[in-house]
């Protein structure tokens, strides 16, 4: 299982801090997967820097079971 934590805007927007999903692709097919999974979080998923294990990584990076993936969206600030 991989476990995805979510941040931000995005855990308020879904509701939850993190899921466990059963999960084997890259970067890019999990942000799409989860794209038509949480249509209202479409945008914000669009823009997300995604993280495996605690290091940034691109959306070609592969996923591998028990890896931590972190959705965290943009900030602002002022």
């Amino acid at each position: 299982m991989v476990e995805i934590r979510y941040f931000s805007i995005l855990r308020e927007k879904l509701g939850k801090n993190s899921e466990e999903i059963s999960f084997e692709g890259t970067v890019g097919q999990l942000r799409d997967l989860l794209k038509e999974r949480y249509p209202e979080a479409k945008e914000i998923l669009s823009s997300v820097r995604i993280a495996v294990n605690e290091e940034y990584v691109g959306d070609n990076y592969k996923i591998s079971e028990d890896d931590r993936v972190a959705l965290i969206p943009p900030v602002s600030g002022g």
